[in-house]
């Protein structure tokens, strides 16, 4: 390859099909089931719930754990700081609302949580928060900055 040819590197697309039970999960991620319960608790993430209620984890889902502890653990923020960041996703242009939805939208106007915490005044017929394309929007750390920066063009 020649040196003025940029190489492109395509993302690897990860599945929203949840698969990892919370123990598995866990153990993958080498952190306590307890604080994966933490941060969905916190509106960080949002796994799936059998009808029994157990919580059942994608690729998706631990990808952007990998980011949150990473983002906590080793950056230094908490997890207000990290809600914060997340409430910054444009969802009003992912989910191509209109001027008059943006303006009445809880999520647009609240800066403190992202839109998948807030769901109220969501036009949205999913049937949960986690199917929508504002919260698969993200799973890496590298992945909010561009949404966030191509939302003030």
């Amino acid at each position: 390859m020649k040196r003025t040819e940029t190489k492109k590197v395509e993302k690897e697309i990860l599945s929203s099909e949840p698969v990892y039970t919370i123990g598995i999960a866990s153990k993958k991620l080498d952190i306590s089931v307890h604080s994966l319960r933490q941060y969905e608790k916190e509106g960080l993430i949002i796994p799936f719930k059998t009808s029994t209620g157990r919580r059942i984890y994608s690729d998706l889902e631990l990808e952007k754990i990998r980011c949150i502890k990473e983002m906590t653990q080793v950056e230094g923020l908490n997890f207000e700081g990290m809600r914060r960041i997340m409430a910054l996703i444009p969802c009003h242009k992912i989910r191509g609302c209109s001027i008059k939805v943006k303006k009445s939208c809880k999520a647009f106007i609240d800066k403190t949580l992202p839109c998948w915490v807030i769901r109220e005044n969501c036009s949205c017929q999913l049937p949960s928060c986690r199917d929508c394309p504002v919260y698969k929007s993200f799973a890496h750390c590298d992945d909010i900055k561009p949404l966030i920066y191509e939302a003030e063009r």
